[in-house]
């Protein structure tokens, strides 16, 4: 028992305390964890009758910046202990979500009572609300010496490469890469790992990820991220759409692509928001 125990603190309570780099052994268990709570969140939005499409997707896009701009309001040390842990992965996802399903349910219920017109609209203007609260606080907490030039160098890039895919979509036969929800999931693709080779190559971060360290360890440079991050988000994309052929609910394919957004999005926000910011 004190051998496990001893394994636990090791492999994922001290890199919550302590912030440290991810290991294989967290990082696949928090992946599972994920997936699971995906298609737990799936079944109860089913319940309780909540239709999930792409404009559902979307409008929970700004939640995921929020989460991303809480985690860097953690990195800049603006929480204390026992707080700040609610703010680090595992937790955040946690914290995040009832955020995001409590204001999808109030929002619901004020539909239903006639107090608002469209429960998603307003479900999708508060997360915005809240990000924007988010980055208040860091602008108030952080130097005014910023690197605003990396929002060029990061978001030009991956809005342009986003949109060289969508144009040649059709010609390797993928034109449903033009919706809003799957272009959205390649530019955070793109985003996450040309942010990440900025940051690592460029200005001395540290990945704190294993797989793309690896990869990045063996090239020599994080730039080859970029690429493959590319052909894994068309390739799950890809499988995506083959599946809800068969599937006459497209549900499960919504809520996957919106974890693929998960995944993409907030690591690539947080990593550009802490090189502007300084933090």
């Amino acid at each position: 028992m004190s051998g496990l125990i001893d394994f636990i603190n090791r492999n994922f309570i001290e890199g919550i305390i302590n912030d440290t780099s991810y290991n294989h052994f967290d990082m696949v268990t928090y992946v599972i964890i994920l997936f699971v709570g995906v298609f737990a969140i799936l079944k109860l939005l089913n319940k309780l009758r909540i239709e999930v499409d792409e404009e559902f997707v979307i409008a929970t896009i700004p939640y995921i910046f929020m989460g991303s701009v809480f985690r860097v309001i953690e990195d800049a040390d603006l929480l204390k202990p026992p707080v700040k842990y609610f703010f680090i992965t595992p937790l955040i996802y946690f914290v995040i979500f009832a955020i995001c399903f409590g204001i999808l349910l109030l929002t619901r219920y004020l539909e239903k009572r006639k107090k608002i017109r469209n429960h998603i609209h307003a479900y999708a203007t508060a997360g915005v609300v809240l990000s924007l609260a988010g980055i208040a606080i860091i602008v108030y907490h952080t130097l005014p010496h910023w690197n605003l030039d990396i929002l060029i160098y990061s978001l030009v890039p991956a809005i342009i490469l986003t949109e060289i895919i969508k144009r040649v979509s059709p010609a390797i036969d993928m034109t449903y890469l033009r919706s809003r929800m799957y272009s959205f999931a390649v530019f955070s693709f793109v985003l996450d790992s040309l942010t990440t080779y900025i940051g690592t190559d460029l200005m001395g971060y540290t990945n704190k990820h294993p797989f793309s360290s690896f990869f990045a360890s063996v090239f020599g440079t994080g730039i080859v991220m970029i690429p493959l991050s590319l052909i894994l988000v068309m390739l799950v994309i890809l499988l995506l759409e083959k599946d809800s052929k068969n599937d006459k609910n497209e549900d499960e394919k919504y809520m996957l692509t919106l974890t693929l957004i998960v995944l993409g999005f907030s690591m690539g926000a947080r990593n550009l928001l802490a090189m502007v910011f300084g933090v």
